[in-house]
């Protein structure tokens, strides 16, 4: 025994020692090692068609000052489509003369947004000239009335008399009003600024309209911008918030969410200036959706430029890259042997018990794809209807292998069921289901039914609902960014694994199950 703790005592130590040699090497700093947020952007259209000429126009992201945009693919079924792009807006167009029936289009991108806070310089008087560039900023609209007497008269008496107000003072006001004053709506409309003034009530269109207009009549060049909060899952509603120039510089406002000179890490810009995002011609019926997934990137896409240590992993990471090996699969085998432990963790010292060892953890890796929840229910569903049919296949008596392979279909024959049918209720996240571990699944729903036969029916469910604990349990530990990040930059840490596994293996006391099944002996 005394072997066992010295062998895992050694294997830590030699652990902990090249992690401190990679940092003492200085190849490598913690700015590195921080997660950086991704999103995946799925735009997706349907559109009736009855034969005559019909366009839908979209605007679509691009990369700008405060996102990247990449790997953007358009896809469509019917329609042609073309792009156009401005230094400021970018909008596809899609199109079709003579096409009958329903039609689909698809744009998905990956976004990465910037955020920014912005100090705003006080005492810095408000401009009088600015340039040739900047003034159409500080002109009225049909929505933004800001040169309106009415409107005027209100914004003076805001800002009173004083000549000597500086940019910041008057935005600090005009912004406090409209987002103290003018109540947030609990419907989305498109009020114009002198309608929301009025009113005192608005969505983010109409305040951010009203604010702009207020800038306007102040003075102070200012823009809409419109755009998407992203966050996990599918929605329809777009946000607008705002822009003002100050000192050369377009800083972002937000009177509705309250975000004051700052760009939060979520909003994704689709156009500058006050548009609407969709446009289409009256002949047709059309329905939309975004599907949004969030993604946290190991530190492996923003590596140290420097690796020419052999210390440094990153080393290590772009040769893998530069093989064409997808890191994504390297940071899952990696993450993998955390899964297990879980697993041997939870039968070996707690006492659950599971379809197998690797299973549990199989599950969790399918699970970062699909989430928790679906891929739950998409087990379930799948094992529910594979006991179905094995039963009815039981009636044909065939052997073993043979069996599995009709099983086998029928899983892979569920899982494109699953796919097209999550696809066409719009929902990306279930479509992941055809990720899972095709053979692993097999297995399972024929170990589901032999346990039926051989423990009974609540025993065999007992099996399943511990191995969905313990999948989840594993699904957590694999999930955690941090984790993500630490055994992607100190792979060692793999040695505390098998050190952890030492002890483990030779765990000779009571499992924590047990004190509950044998409590009454304990009470006597």
């Amino acid at each position: 025994m005394k072997r066992i703790y010295l062998s895992a005592g050694i294997l830590l130590l030699v652990a902990n020692v090249i992690i401190l040699a990679r940092f003492f090497s200085g190849d490598i700093r913690l700015a590195e090692m921080q997660p950086k947020i991704k999103y995946y952007l799925t735009l997706q259209m349907e559109v009736a068609l009855h034969g005559d000429p019909a366009s839908i126009r979209a605007y679509l992201p691009q990369t700008g000052p405060h996102q990247t945009v990449s790997e953007e693919k358009l896809e469509s079924s019917g329609l042609a489509y073309s792009l156009t792009s401005s230094p400021l807006n970018r909008r596809a167009v899609w199109s079709a003369d003579d096409v009958v029936g329903h039609e689909s289009a698809l744009y998905q991108a990956i976004v990465e947004v910037h955020p920014q806070e912005y100090s705003l310089p006080e005492g810095i008087p408000i401009p009088k000239i600015y340039p040739t560039g900047v003034t159409r900023y500080l002109q009225p609209s049909d929505s933004i009335q800001s040169d309106d007497p009415e409107l005027r008269t209100f914004v003076a008496g805001l800002l009173g008399t004083a000549e000597d107000r500086g940019i910041e003072a008057t935005i600090r006001t005009l912004y406090d009003y409209v987002h103290d004053e003018i109540k947030g709506s609990s419907y989305e409309n498109t009020l114009d600024a002198l309608t929301t003034l009025r009113w005192g009530e608005a969505f983010c269109g109409g305040k951010s309209r009203l604010l702009v207009a207020m800038l306007r009549a102040a003075n102070i060049p200012a823009r809409m911008v419109g755009g998407l909060i992203l966050t996990s899952g599918s929605k329809r509603i777009t946000h607008a918030w705002l822009e003002a120039w100050i000192n050369g510089v377009w800083v972002p406002f937000d009177a509705l969410n309250d975000h004051y000179a700052s760009h939060p890490h979520n909003y994704m810009v689709l156009y500058y200036g006050d548009h609407v995002t969709f446009a289409r011609t009256s002949n047709i019926n059309f329905q939309y959706q975004f599907h949004i997934k969030k993604w946290r990137t190991a530190p492996d896409e923003s590596m140290s430029a420097d690796r020419t240590n052999f210390l440094n992993p990153y080393v290590f990471w772009e040769a893998f890259r530069e093989a064409h090996i997808s890191l994504n699969l390297l940071r899952i085998v990696l993450l993998l042997p955390i899964g297990v432990l879980i697993v041997a963790l939870c039968r070996n010292v707690i006492g659950m018990t599971t379809f197998g060892t690797f299973h549990p953890a199989l599950m969790a890796v399918a699970f970062r794809e699909t989430g928790l929840v679906w891929g739950i229910g998409l087990y379930v569903l799948l094992l529910a209807l594979g006991l179905l049919f094995r039963k009815l296949m039981d009636r044909i008596d065939l052997l073993h292998t043979p069996r599995l392979l009709i099983m086998l279909v029928f899983v892979v024959a569920f899982m494109l069921v699953a796919t097209y049918v999550s696809v066409s209720l719009g929902n990306m996240t279930a479509a992941h289901i055809s990720l899972f571990p095709i053979a692993i699944l097999t297995l399972t729903v024929e170990s589901f039914f032999l346990k039926i036969v051989e423990l009974g029916r609540n025993q065999a469910l007992m099996l399943v609902v511990q191995t969905m604990i313990v999948a989840t349990l594993a699904y957590a530990a694999m999930s955690s960014f941090a984790l993500q990040s630490v055994v992607f930059v100190f792979p060692e840490v793999l040695l505390a694994v098998i050190a952890a596994s030492l002890v483990i293996g030779r765990w000779t006391g009571m499992r924590l199950s047990e004190y509950g099944r044998f409590r009454m002996l304990w009470v006597r």
